[in-house]
């Protein structure tokens, strides 16, 4: 079995490594959140289960264009180790394409949710803001810059020619102002999927 595993994960570190484009890494990541693909360059967990529900919306959105990153549903209530917890509804990534970004910054908006738009030719270049809170203090930050050097430990044995898009890309992310409110930002994005299809 721990050969299966060792082969699988070599065939999948194979795919990463021949995407050639930024759209390839978009469907490899979607793939992976619907459990086709064993990893994704510097992870090998599948999303946890926390995370399970929003797979399909997920999916979705890289498969239009957003390479999410990281992700968390919105939640207000005791954790696994008996605190407080207090999540913001997030999800953050990269988009190329300019019509697609339009799309989620103007769908966002309309919700009332937060949206942070970075570039690295941009300055001044975004802090990013809390995302979580653990027993009342700040314990995850979503939408702070990227730089090149980070980017790179986040997205390590991708082609050279996806690298290159992956570091010219618009850094986004979605956030909901609100603690513990869990449907603004995936009804957000699926309104921006859907606007980008129609247009």
């Amino acid at each position: 079995m721990m050969f299966a595993q060792w082969r699988r994960i070599r065939a999948d570190r194979r795919l990463w490594r021949q995407a050639a484009t930024f759209d390839d890494l978009c469907v490899l990541m979607a793939r992976w959140l619907e459990g086709e693909l064993s990893m994704w360059p510097g992870h090998q967990d599948w999303p946890d289960g926390e995370t399970s529900p929003l797979v399909p919306v997920l999916a979705r959105a890289n498969r239009a264009g957003f390479l999410t990153d990281q992700s968390q549903p919105g939640f207000d209530g005791i954790g696994y180790d008996g605190l407080h917890w207090q999540q913001r509804a997030s999800v953050s990534g990269l988009i190329a394409d300019e019509q697609l970004l339009a799309q989620v910054r103007q769908a966002g908006e309309r919700a009332g949710l937060v949206v942070l738009i970075a570039h690295p030719w941009l300055l001044p270049q975004g802090r990013g803001i809390t995302g979580t809170l653990r027993g009342g203090e700040p314990y995850t930050e979503f939408g702070a810059y990227l730089s090149v050097r980070t980017l790179r430990q986040i997205w390590p044995g991708v082609s050279r020619p996806a690298f290159a898009e992956i570091a010219d890309a618009w850094q986004v992310t979605v956030i909901d102002p609100e603690y513990g409110r869990g449907d603004r930002v995936w009804a957000a994005l699926d309104e921006a999927i859907a606007l980008l299809g129609a247009a």
